[in-house]
């Protein structure tokens, strides 16, 4: 679990979030987009390590990655 200041793009990821329920509780959950999008932004060390992981292990939809970050002025870690 993380928390975040939302504004901008973390505003946008929590209206696009993913409803979810778990023995009775219900979330919402960033999609993977927003989240590799996000460490994009903020660039430390283990955001570029985190987007690495999600490159390799989830299923991103990379257009809808690539718009947002077009939108956000974001580029991905070289």
């Amino acid at each position: 679990m993380q928390f975040l200041a939302a504004s901008g793009l973390t505003e946008e990821a929590i209206r696009e979030a993913e409803h979810f329920e778990f023995e009775g509780v219900s979330a919402k959950v960033f999609r993977a987009e927003y989240i590799v999008a996000i460490a994009a932004g903020v660039g430390r060390a283990k955001d570029k390590a985190r987007i690495e992981q999600f490159q390799q292990q989830a299923s991103l939809d990379q257009t809808k990655l690539d718009k947002i970050l077009q939108r956000h002025k974001l580029k991905l870690p070289a």
